[in-house]
């Protein structure tokens, strides 16, 4: 009976820790937390968003979106260069390789002059963009931090 408690209590904590996202660990901050992981939906999801310390009035950070899209990533391309020529915006450069598309742009939004360094990959019916944001005039100081973050996102 003891060992068939056992092999319960083995199996239903095996279970439970796969209902459960990876922890995240930040060990320059003191901190870890649990991930909450849910399959995207129709709508866009934004599963992360990262800020570094506020300067000159703004906190430079990097997100996570999950967007459904049933294009291609040169259709994806084409939209998002629609976008910036809309709003504004200066396209510094973009690369589409394969499956996804690397830009980086600046302009104006809500009143601050901001940059852009961003990442899209496109799987099945969903682009996943990340995005690192930054002000203009902070750009360089924060950029390699924001652009190494952006740069280590991997599809699973």
């Amino acid at each position: 009976m003891f060992i068939k408690k056992v092999i319960l209590f083995v199996v239903v904590n095996l279970l439970a820790s796969f209902a459960y996202a990876e922890t995240l660990e930040f060990p320059k901050l003191g901190f870890s937390i649990d991930g909450l992981d849910s399959a995207p939906t129709g709508a866009m999801v934004q599963p992360i968003q990262m800020f570094l310390p506020p300067m000159n009035g703004f906190a430079p950070n990097v997100n996570v979106q999950i967007q459904a899209y049933n294009g291609t990533i040169k259709q994806y391309r084409e939209l998002s260069e629609g976008q910036f020529k809309q709003f504004n915006f200066t396209l510094l450069s973009i690369k589409e390789t394969g499956n996804s598309l690397s830009l980086e742009y600046k302009g104006a939004m809500q009143g601050l002059n901001l940059h852009w360094y961003a990442k899209a990959f496109k799987k099945g019916n969903y682009v996943y963009l990340v995005t690192a944001t930054g002000t203009q005039a902070d750009w360089e100081i924060n950029k390699e931090k924001l652009i190494s973050s952006v740069n280590s996102f991997q599809l699973k």
